[in-house]
């Protein structure tokens, strides 16, 4: 396994459009390379694995289940479990990624999308995103057993019901 570790590249990219909520029309992009964490690494080689290493459900709970926002722009390190200010607005800010969330692209990439519409997270300015996996629970707002798979910090995004902020997170990996 720590042959395949070694060997495993993976690159993510985060990409913030920034929308007017009335008109749709696009009021700002933001597009920066980011952090992968040294827990992706270990996720994806447990997602490559025979369940028998790591116990029954270890596929399941290594899948990639949500994207969180924060408020901290504290630099992003490998070492980083969660992000550095997770925001709640009534409860924490998590949007869960569902079959039509993930696009599948050319060998080896996956692209994740989250949408705060104009109802969503609003009063707050995010500076933080992370991706996070299932863990033992099926339910993004349950802390049980996830990691955190990227996290990258980007340009204040004041949130309120005027806009609408579109994640696109793009995650690839060769071997």
């Amino acid at each position: 396994m720590r042959e395949l570790e070694q060997k495993l590249t993976t690159t993510g990219v985060l990409t913030i459009i920034r929308r007017d909520a009335a008109t749709g029309k696009i009021l700002d992009i933001w597009k920066k390379k980011n952090v992968i964490t040294f827990s992706a690494t270990e996720g994806l080689v447990k997602l490559m694995a025979p369940n028998i290493v790591f116990g029954a459900t270890v596929q399941e709970e290594t899948q990639m289940k949500s994207m969180r926002f924060g408020t901290s722009s504290a630099t992003p390190q490998r070492t980083d479990l969660d992000l550095a200010a997770e925001a709640v607005v009534g409860s924490p800010v998590r949007e869960e990624f569902l079959d039509a969330n993930r696009i599948v692209g050319a060998a080896g990439t996956v692209e994740f999308t989250a949408t705060l519409g104009s109802g969503d997270g609003n009063g707050v300015t995010y500076r933080e995103a992370g991706l996070f996996t299932r863990g033992t629970a099926d339910d993004p707002q349950v802390t049980t057993g996830e990691s955190m798979f990227s996290r990258q910090v980007f340009p204040d995004q004041p949130k309120s019901a005027a806009v609408v902020l579109d994640f696109r997170w793009r995650i690839t990996f060769t071997v």
